[in-house]
C-alpha cells in the first residue's frame, strides 16, 4: 500500500485531518425496467430503507399510452 501512496500525492487543502464520510449517507437507486432494459421508472431512498416498499410506488410511476375507442378504425 505504501508504494502506493507515492502515486497519488495529497490533493492540494487535503491532509492528516480530512476525515472520511460517515455512516448514513447512502442512498439506493431503484430502477425498474423492461425486458430489453429500458428504464421504465426509477426511485431513489436513503441505504437503510426496505427495497420491497419500493415496488408498489414504481409500478404506480410507470406511464402507459393507451389508445382510446376513438383511434380505432
Amino acid at each position: 500500500m505504501a508504494r502506493l501512496t507515492g502515486l497519488f500525492p495529497p490533493g492540494k487543502g487535503g491532509g492528516e485531518e480530512v476525515a472520511y464520510g460517515g455512516k448514513g449517507k447512502g442512498i439506493l437507486i431503484h430502477t425498474l425496467t423492461e425486458g430489453n432494459g429500458m428504464p421504465l421508472a426509477n426511485a431513489t431512498t436513503p441505504a437503510n430503507g426496505n427495497e420491497r416498499e419500493q415496488v408498489l410506488p414504481l409500478l404506480d410511476k410507470i406511464k402507459l399510452k393507451t389508445s382510446t375507442l376513438d383511434n380505432w378504425r
